[in-house]
């Protein structure tokens, strides 16, 4: 919605047009700050893009603590700014020209008005939408897990922070019985804790692949969950929480007709604040000594006090095959699982933002 027609939106264009200084490279760029427009403060980890006149998004990055941004053009043209904050709606600017070299400051004042979701019938629970945009319930709830993908991905690629992580590994046999139990300590820049392959080979060849130590589970990280592939070859449902009254989830399920090993899952969202808080999947397809594995795993997501978000917990369960050289059948052996859990947030430098203990933050 554009700011001429959105009551609730104001941009207070405090525009100054910087040119570049001799053997600067002569780059396009829009800076700014993000405020409140009620009371005034700066609005952190809010993703602003610029888009072109085909909608095309450039540039995309994070508010700091104290509202800035910066964005670059890839050519001299004319751009918006596209605000997306978590919980609230989306806003975008006027058209703004940017010629070479040209760098352009505004202010933006947002009056931050909440998401409203649309009523939950049971139709929405039972309809499974192949594009979630195309469904009301579920095109709300997933715009909100969008946001909250990006700003993660966002606040692990600017590595404005470091964490300090436990890990452990388990094994376990064919009867739940703990093999090998083992802790480690970790800390460093977060990313995300697994990595997918490219969604069209995934499409073709499956979420478990064979190689020469065992079978791979792969997992559906951030770019998978958004990329056109997944969301044609998976429709999604809106789903409550039957034993979480704060929760709501955007269910997704390979569409029917697939015949590869494949994932399904639920995004879970706090209904309150709309806020992404957790992703739960599982396999389908599989061998049947896979299954008694119970494969899947989970990633958790929190917030920093500076607005910023980060994956705070994750955990990745596979099967452990038993192969015998003179049987062509594979028997279900036992289970590793993988866990690591973040416990201190720093600042790059050192500093601490946010100490975990006992499942309880303080400052």
């Amino acid at each position: 919605m554009k700011a001429d027609s959105a009551p609730h939106l104001l941009l207070v264009v405090q525009a100054a047009v910087v040119l570049a200084l001799p053997g600067q490279a002569r780059a396009q760029l829009v800076r700014g700050e993000l405020v409140d427009s009620i009371a005034g403060r700066p609005v952190a980890a809010a993703i602003i893009t610029l888009i072109d006149g085909a909608d095309a998004e450039f540039g995309r990055t994070l508010t700091d603590a104290t509202g800035q941004f910066r964005v670059r053009a890839p050519a001299a043209g004319s751009f918006r700014l596209r605000v997306r904050l978590v919980g609230f709606d989306v806003w975008e600017s006027e058209p703004i020209a940017l010629a070479v070299g040209e760098t352009v400051v505004r202010r933006v004042a947002l009056l931050l008005v909440r998401v409203k979701l649309p009523a939950i019938t049971v139709e929405a629970e039972q309809t499974c939408v192949v594009r979630p945009e195309e469904g009301a319930a579920a095109a709300a709830l997933w715009e909100e897990v969008k946001k909250v993908l990006a700003a993660t991905e966002l606040t692990m690629k600017g590595r404005g922070f470091r964490f300090r992580s436990v890990g452990t590994e388990r094994e376990l046999d064919r009867l739940g019985a703990v093999v090998r139990d083992t802790s480690y300590p970790s800390i460093g820049y977060r990313a995300w804790p697994f990595g997918a392959l490219d969604p069209e080979l995934l499409a073709q060849r499956g979420f478990v692949q064979g190689a020469a130590g065992g079978p791979v589970f792969y997992g559906p990280d951030a770019q998978l969950l958004v990329s056109d592939t997944f969301l044609d070859d998976h429709c999604f449902r809106v789903r409550l929480s039957p034993n979480e009254a704060g929760r709501i989830g955007l269910a997704f399920e390979p569409v029917t007709g697939r015949d590869v090993s494949e994932v399904d899952g639920v995004l879970w969202l706090d209904s309150a604040t709309v806020a992404l808080r957790q992703l739960e999947w599982g396999y389908r397809n599989l061998s049947r000594w896979a299954r008694e594995g119970s494969p899947g795993g989970e990633v958790d997501f929190a917030r920093l006090p500076t607005g910023a978000w980060f994956i705070r917990r994750w955990m990745l369960r596979a099967p452990i095959a038993q192969v015998f050289p003179d049987r062509p059948d594979t028997l279900f052996y036992g289970v590793k699982i993988r866990e690591e859990e973040v416990v201190e947030v720093l600042k790059a430098d050192g500093t601490p933002v946010m100490v975990y203990d006992t499942g309880h933050e303080r400052r």
